[in-house]
Parts: C-alpha cells; sequence; structure tokens
C-alpha cells in the first residue's frame, strides 16, 4: 500500500519550534490556523485576527478564490494603530473545501454514497466545523470523489449535535471487486463546514462524529469498513 498524505500541519508545531531555534529574522510568535480568506493575501482567524501575508515561503499566494485556508505563519509585526491586525510571513498553506451542512431529514442516501472515510482531526471554531480528511483511492484516480458532512437533524439535541461524514467515491473503492485494495493509496484535504442554522449563539453543545473507515493499520487497508465515533467540545 503506497501511502499519500497531503497533511503537513500535525508537524507544524514540532517544525515551528525548530525554525526557533535557529531564527532567521525575529517575528512576534507562530500560529497554526484555519482562516477565513479576506482577500488576496489577506486572511482573518477564527478568533478574529486579521493578517497580511507580506513575506511568503510557502511555494503559492492566498488567492481570493479561496474562502477557508489552513495555515503556519510567522507574525512579524503589528500594523500601527489597529489593535488585532498585523504582518505575516506564510510558511505553509492548504486550502479547505467550503460545503454546507446536509440534512438527514431530507438525505439522498444514494447521492451522498457510504464509502470510507477518515477523520484524524476535527474542530469547531469562527462558525465551521473543520475536519482534516482522508480516502481511500487508486492513483491515478479515475473517479471523482465527493465528500458531505450529514447533520442530524432527528437525532440531535439541544445538547448534543449528531453529523455524519460521507463520502462517495463512485466505484473507485477497496469494496469494489474488480479492484485490488493494495492498489489504493491515501489522499488527504481540509474542509469547514459552515454551522448556519445549526449551532445558535451562545450553545456548546457536544459535536457527536461518525464515519465509516476500512479495516487495517494506517499502511494497508481491507475490504472490510469499521464504524468510528468521536465526541468534539466547542471553545
Amino acid at each position: 500500500m503506497k501511502r499519500t498524505l497531503f497533511r503537513f500541519f500535525l508537524l507544524a508545531a514540532a517544525a515551528a519550534a525548530l525554525v526557533s531555534c535557529f531564527p532567521s529574522e525575529d517575528f512576534l510568535f507562530s500560529e497554526v490556523s484555519m482562516c477565513t480568506v479576506l482577500g488576496r493575501n489577506k486572511i482573518q482567524n477564527d478568533g478574529g485576527d486579521i493578517y497580511y501575508i507580506v513575506k511568503n515561503s510557502a511555494g503559492t499566494d492566498i488567492s481570493d478564490t479561496l474562502k477557508r485556508v489552513m495555515v503556519s505563519l510567522d507574525v512579524m509585526s503589528a500594523v500601527e494603530g489597529k489593535s488585532n491586525e498585523y504582518n505575516a510571513h506564510l510558511m505553509q498553506m492548504a486550502g479547505a473545501f467550503v460545503k454546507a451542512p446536509l440534512r438527514a431529514s431530507t438525505l439522498d442516501e444514494e447521492a451522498v454514497g457510504n464509502d470510507g472515510v477518515k477523520i484524524d482531526q476535527a474542530w469547531v471554531s469562527g462558525g465551521y466545523l473543520n475536519l482534516h480528511v482522508q480516502v481511500a483511492m487508486l492513483y491515478p484516480s479515475a473517479a471523482e470523489h465527493t465528500l458531505n458532512i450529514v447533520f442530524d437533524d432527528v437525532r440531535s439535541t439541544s445538547d448534543t449535535l449528531y453529523f455524519e461524514m460521507r463520502h462517495n467515491a463512485h466505484g473507485e473503492s477497496p469494496e469494489n471487486p474488480s479492484q485490488n485494495p493494495a492498489s489504493f493509496t491515501f489522499a488527504g484535504a481540509y474542509a469547514s463546514f459552515p454551522l448556519t442554522g445549526i449551532l445558535d449563539n451562545g450553545r456548546k453543545p457536544v459535536f457527536h462524529l461518525e464515519w465509516e473507515w476500512y479495516d487495517g493499520d494506517e499502511y494497508s487497508i481491507t475490504n472490510t469498513k469499521t464504524r468510528h465515533s468521536g465526541d468534539i467540545k466547542p471553545d
């Protein structure tokens, strides 16, 4: 099993610590966070701080065609006269796809699919449910994989909100008997699902996530899926 993970932020904290031992420039602090794109090279973290990218080592600009990005940056200086605006050095970046949650009460089961998907990071911030997800696919992929988060508006209560991550591989799956599970690789992406109409201001319910992932360790998969779940408590 080949393994392809577009997931550099798990090492970002360690990388930042290493860089701090050998500083090439002065900076106020480092940050790794999901941000909303306000304009080209202008972003806002979910705490309200605004960053202007004045130096870029990520290899690509933050385009205003993106809505949300996961970034690692060094904050270099405060913008004069502003309490929460800063100039920053962008170290790494990954775009996040943004998609409104579907509702279980009106769900098209066939459209959303039931193929394996793995959640290895999940948190709530800025009015979004943010995730890093992985799927199994052939390389090169011959199918258009689609991901959705489903809000269970039937089971949810004021104290607990239930969500399910769904993946439609459109036939490109280890469960397909015509395809060899050993030929699949892992691919990962960040996602932000807006909680408008689901999470009221001031409420802090528990978020309960469920998903199906293929049995086996992280370097191999079988065509047997296992149900997983986890809870998130918003800050």
